[in-house]
């Protein structure tokens, strides 16, 4: 008897505890270091595929109340592309000499990124609410264009809690529902599902881990399954980001 008392505590210990409710939200502060490394791949079957990788440093330079400026530098870039059955890579840590004819004029494009500073201003809730680039190269506009933040509900979260979110990129609408599955350890544990309409329709499916203390995003991936103009296409995302 003294067992089964004992295991029912236990478990409402348990049951009490996986209903924590925190507070999201990015606790940044001026001087901090972060280190930010995203993998990409989009495959569209026997049209080719690209597969990349970047790393950059984000440093926070002010905090004003709610809002956060940062400002990163890419530190690498690296990619393989496959298109119209030609084959392309580019390595940003080779020296132009050892690239190939391909990878020279890639890397034409890719230089002005790495040395263009990008100036973000981040809510405390984690959207990107202006982006800049200095100076301005298309491709980094680019790139600045499609960033934005997962933004945390106003409100605390506790397991089971959801909030949706809608992007617009390149004529497609992406619905995200992000649905907290637990929290433990120090890090609050969240499932994506979603879908992408318009000129693209598609479903959306990934996971996130944030830190409760610092709100950083440990871990973000995302994959989406698309048919735009009858072409199937995967695009896969994955971005980790750690303190330094």
């Amino acid at each position: 008897m003294k067992k089964l008392l004992f295991l029912f505590v236990l478990v409402t210990a348990l049951s009490v505890t996986s209903q924590e409710s925190v507070l999201l939200r990015a606790n940044y502060k001026k001087g901090d270091v972060l280190e930010v490394k995203m993998e990409q791949s989009q495959n569209m079957g026997a049209k080719g595929g690209v597969d990349m990788k970047m790393s950059m440093d984000m440093i926070v330079t002010s905090k004003d109340g709610d809002i956060i400026t940062t400002e990163s530098k890419i530190k690498s870039i690296n990619m393989n592309m496959l298109q119209g059955g030609v084959a392309m890579s580019y390595d940003s840590a080779m020296k132009e000499e050892d690239l190939d004819e391909m990878g020279k004029m890639m890397k034409q494009q890719f230089d002005p990124m790495m040395k263009s500073t990008i100036i973000s201003k981040v809510n405390i809730q984690g959207e990107i609410l202006e982006a800049k680039v200095e100076p301005s190269n298309p491709a980094t506009d680019q790139l600045t264009k499609q960033a934005k933040g997962v933004k945390y509900p106003s409100e605390e979260v506790s397991v089971g809690t959801s909030w949706s979110d809608v992007t617009s990129q390149q004529g497609m609408n992406v619905t995200s529902i992000f649905t907290v599955s637990k929290i433990e350890n120090g890090k609050v544990y969240i499932n994506i599902t979603g879908s992408v309409t318009g000129m693209g329709e598609g479903d959306v499916k990934g996971d996130l881990v944030v830190d409760i203390e610092t709100g950083i995003q440990d871990s973000v991936s995302s994959e989406m399954a698309i048919n735009a103009g009858g072409m199937d296409m995967k695009i896969s995302i994955k971005t980790t980001t750690s303190k330094m």
